[in-house]
């Protein structure tokens, strides 16, 4: 740990804190207490809230199945897993030279992310996370109440930890569209409108005699837009489809601070590349539409034509209305023609 322990940063330490006439033991302490962010056990931790300026404010709230947002949304297990790592690892960089300090409380003050952390209903730490330190290997923290920031960091990594405290609830949500087993569904359907666009459907059929019989008796089978059969090599490729849906995902959530957003009832009121649809048990039909993305630069196939559009992404109404990017890689198991069910 790098920490500068010069007499001079001490006793600018301490008049800031108002902590002249403390006996040095006691001064110690109050200014370690103004640089303890940690907290150590995270298993503890039952709430974070997240707020900025803009204004925008996240609660974070675990509970007996996971770390829910929104109230009952399920959080991405990667942010909260980094998040609370941040939390429990930060520790001292260095103090903060006196003749910089009102600069750094001002650019906290307009950026910082201010942040609560609670175990029940006690507050367990309140400070504020300010923007990175001129290395870009630290971050400005600063409790709440108090007048002198710290540089922070964690040991091993390089970098700053402003970007790890997110102040936007769609970027916290799980990346998972459906979520829904294969008992969970009755049919999927997919429609595209490339070429001369293509459709076909995958619904479950329950064979009564077989469930009689102690079996669940359930088989999925492929059909055309009029409900005539189509023919299909493997019944796995099938289930193999309808099982993908429970982890199906989406890239990354568009928001209105990126460039494309000005551009989404536009895209949205466009011809859709594909549209997919999923029936739940509950009769419910949950529709994600798929739009074309202009390639980035110039994008040449294997034909040696220049691709107009990005064969890899496209972006996506999804069933709740936002939008997002997808990647084709993602939707593999049933971005597919009825014919390559049948090879």
């Amino acid at each position: 740990m790098r920490i500068n322990s010069s007499l001079i940063v001490l006793i600018t330490a301490f008049s800031l804190l108002g902590c002249s006439t403390s006996t040095q033991s006691d001064g110690m302490e109050e200014l370690k207490a103004q640089y303890d962010f940690a907290v150590s056990d995270t298993s503890v931790i039952s709430k974070i809230i997240i707020s900025d300026k803009k204004p925008s404010t996240v609660v974070l709230q675990r509970t007996s199945s996971g770390w829910i947002v929104g109230g009952d949304l399920p959080v991405r297990k990667d942010a909260i897993e980094v998040l609370l790592e941040t939390i429990s690892q930060v520790t001292l960089k260095n103090f903060v030279r006196k003749s910089a300090v009102p600069q750094v409380n001002q650019r906290m003050d307009v950026y910082g992310k201010w942040v609560e952390v609670y175990q029940g209903e006690v507050l367990l730490k309140s400070y504020i996370v300010g923007t990175e330190t001129p290395d870009m290997l630290g971050t400005y923290y600063k409790m709440n109440g108090s007048e002198l920031p710290f540089a922070v960091y964690i040991q091993g990594f390089n970098g700053y930890l402003t970007t790890r405290f997110i102040t936007s609830e769609s970027l916290w949500r799980d990346r998972t569209i459906y979520g829904l087993a294969p008992d969970q569904i009755k049919s999927v359907e997919m429609s595209t409108t490339a070429n001369e666009g293509s459709f076909w459907r995958i619904r479950r059929v329950v064979d009564t005699e077989v469930q009689s019989s102690g079996s669940d008796g359930v088989n999925w089978t492929l059909e055309g837009e009029n409900q005539q059969p189509l023919g299909f090599k493997r019944s796995q490729d099938l289930f193999a489809a309808v099982s993908s849906i429970r982890t199906l995902k989406y890239e990354g959530a568009i928001m209105e601070s990126d460039n494309i957003w000005v551009k989404k009832d536009s895209i949205f009121s466009s011809k859709p590349a594909f549209t997919f649809c999923v029936v739940n048990a509950e009769d419910k039909k949950l529709v994600t539409k798929g739009y074309y993305k202009k390639a980035d630069g110039i994008l040449i196939g294997e034909d040696g034509v220049p691709h107009q559009w990005d064969p890899d992404r496209f972006y996506a109404q999804l069933p709740d209305g936002r939008m997002a990017l997808i990647q084709r890689y993602a939707w593999r198991n049933v971005m597919k023609t009825p014919w390559e069910f049948n090879q």
